[in-house]
């Protein structure tokens, strides 16, 4: 019985990421640059739906488990993760605002999967073997990527992010706060910010505002208030 449950886990991972990689695949290779900006940031998800794809399919049809929520462990911290950067965006550039939640909705797509799914399928890994599985995979996952100095940069990033989001998943459940957190690095990269001393300062509160909501234990601090 072990026996076929371990197969199963590995064929269920196995489809995941095929999916995943061809997914990404298609939509680079029939990606439309000159189409209209709406099609464009339709592709732009498109480019990401594969990890969520891939970790429906492991779900339903090899009967796997998703290991986080939408919300996870709070409903309003989860949106207040959401929230608080929207509206920071908004006091500034509401059309920013707006890009932003298209980078966050980009990166949920992609923590279905990476942290939703594999991270969990996988839990029962050492943590170092665990972060270098999963970070080598979202690696190659990119395709595009070269062998050069940018992209051991880039896989120590992703091995980073690895870590770093998987506490997150642990800790919270939510695949909010995971693609919130993720979207840091896609926003900050991807976005056409310009790291001034303001922007950093607003970087530094909207994380550390994050932590507060999370790991401050206000359950505990209300009822004893109560």
């Amino acid at each position: 019985m072990a026996a076929n449950e371990t197969r199963t886990k590995w064929i269920a991972i196995a489809s995941f990421y095929v999916i995943s990689v061809a997914t990404r695949a298609l939509a680079l290779k029939y990606e439309d640059l000159d189409a209209s900006p709406i099609v464009v940031w339709l592709w732009n998800w498109a480019r990401g739906i594969g990890p969520c794809l891939g970790a429906l399919v492991a779900v339903l049809t090899f009967k796997r488990e998703f290991h986080c929520t939408i919300t996870g462990t709070s409903i309003w911290k989860s949106v207040l993760t959401v929230a608080i950067p929207f509206f920071v965006c908004f006091f500034f550039d509401r059309g920013l605002s707006f890009t932003l939640l298209g980078f966050i909705f980009y990166s949920f797509l992609e923590e279905v999967g990476w942290r939703g799914y594999l991270q969990g399928e996988l839990k029962e890994m050492k943590t170092i073997w665990r972060v270098l599985v999963v970070g080598l995979m979202w690696f190659f996952w990119h395709i595009t990527i070269g062998f050069n100095l940018g992209s051991l940069i880039f896989l120590a990033i992703l091995l980073l992010g690895t870590w770093g989001i998987g506490c997150i998943a642990r800790d919270t459940k939510s695949l909010i706060a995971c693609a919130c957190f993720h979207t840091l690095w896609n926003f900050s990269s991807q976005g056409g910010i310009t790291f001034t001393h303001k922007v950093i300062a607003l970087y530094v509160i909207i994380i550390a505002s994050w932590f507060v909501i999370w790991y401050v234990p206000w359950e505990r601090l209300l009822a004893r208030k109560k």
